[in-house]
C-alpha cells in the first residue's frame, strides 16, 4: 500500500466521518442538558435541503450553510418547545420531527425545484483541501472549541449540572429550562455543519442514510463526551471509507460489505450496554417544584 492511498484513505476517512461526528458533537450538548434528541436524522434532512437550496437561490455556499444552521435551530426548537416545555415524551417527539422532516424535504423540494426527490447540482461549494471538502476540517476546531465549552465554561458547568441534577440547579437559581433549550438548539446548529460536509452539492431523498441514529451511537460510545464521541465517530466512518474503497475487493457479496459500518454500531452499543452512564437527569421532563 503506497504513502498515497494511505493518505486518501485518511482524508477521506475524515470527510465521511464529519456529518456523523458534527451530529453526535451536537447530540452531546443536547443530551448533557437532559434532552434526548433522536430528532437529529430529521434535522440532517432538512438542514441538507437547505444548503442546496440556499446556495442556489443566493449563489453562495456560506449563505447556504448560514441557512442551513439556522434551518437546523428551528427545527431543534420544535423539538426542544414540545420535550421540554410540553413535557412530551422525548423519544416520541424525535420519532415524529424525523417523520415531519422527511415529508417536509419533499414536499419543498417539489414546491421550489419541481423534483420531488432530489434538487438540481449546486455549484456553490466549499473549497478543496487535500482532494476533501475543507469543511470536513473544521471539525477539529469544532470539536476543541466543544470541549472547552462543555468542561471550562460556567455554561457548560449550568448545562450538564441541570442535565445530572435539575432539582439542585433550579435551587442554585439555574434556569433549567432556557439551558435545556440552549442544549437542544446548540444540536441543531451542529446538524446544520453536517449538511456542510455530507454532500452539498445535491439534496437526494434518503441521502442522510441513517447517519443521525449512527451519530447518537458514537455519542453513547464516546460516553457522552465530544472527543470521545468524535473519536466514535471516526471509527464508523474509517469503517465506511473501508467499505468503499475495498468493497470490490472482498471476495464476498458487496451487500454485506455495505452492512459493516451498521453492524458495527449495533456491536458496539452490544458492548456498552450497562457500561456507559448516561446523565442522571437524560430523558426525564422537569417541572419546576417537583420533589
Amino acid at each position: 500500500m503506497n504513502f498515497g492511498l494511505i493518505l486518501f484513505f485518511l482524508v477521506k476517512g475524515l470527510e465521511i466521518s464529519a456529518p456523523i461526528a458534527f451530529a453526535a458533537l451536537g447530540a452531546v450538548f443536547s443530551e448533557r442538558s437532559g434532552v434526548v434528541n433522536i430528532a437529529l436524522e430529521g434535522i440532517m434532512i432538512v438542514t441538507s435541503f437547505t444548503i442546496v437550496w440556499a446556495s442556489l437561490a443566493l449563489n453562495s455556499i456560506w449563505m447556504g450553510l448560514f441557512f442551513a444552521v439556522i434551518a437546523g435551530m428551528l427545527i431543534a426548537l420544535i423539538h426542544a418547545v414540545v420535550s421540554v416545555t410540553f413535557k412530551v415524551d422525548q423519544i416520541v417527539s424525535g420519532v415524529a420531527i424525523n417523520i415531519l422532516a422527511f415529508g417536509l424535504a419533499r414536499f419543498l423540494s417539489q414546491k421550489v425545484f419541481g423534483q420531488e426527490t432530489q434538487t438540481p447540482t449546486n455549484p456553490h461549494l466549499f473549497p478543496q483541501l487535500l482532494g476533501i471538502n475543507s469543511m470536513a476540517f473544521v471539525l477539529i476546531p469544532i470539536a476543541i472549541i466543544a470541549w472547552f465549552v462543555l468542561y471550562r465554561t460556567v455554561f457548560g458547568l449550568r448545562l450538564r449540572t441541570v442535565g445530572e441534577n435539575p432539582e439542585a440547579g433550579d435551587t442554585l437559581g439555574l434556569n433549567v429550562l432556557g439551558l435545556r433549550y440552549a442544549g437542544v438548539i446548540i444540536s441543531g446548529a451542529m446538524c446544520g455543519f453536517s449538511a456542510a460536509t455530507l454532500f452539498p452539492s445535491q439534496w437526494i431523498s434518503g441521502m442522510t442514510a441513517g447517519r443521525g441514529y449512527i451519530a447518537l451511537a458514537a455519542m453513547i460510545f464516546g460516553r457522552w463526551d465530544p472527543i470521545g464521541a468524535i473519536l466514535a465517530s471516526l471509527l464508523f466512518g474509517y469503517a465506511d471509507t473501508f467499505r468503499i474503497m475495498f468493497e470490490t475487493k472482498i471476495p464476498i457479496p458487496s451487500q454485506f460489505v455495505q452492512m459493516f459500518p451498521y453492524i458495527l454500531a449495533v456491536v458496539v452499543l452490544a458492548g456498552m450496554v450497562g457500561k456507559a452512564r448516561a446523565p442522571a437527569a437524560d430523558g426525564k421532563p422537569y417541572e419546576k417544584g417537583e420533589d
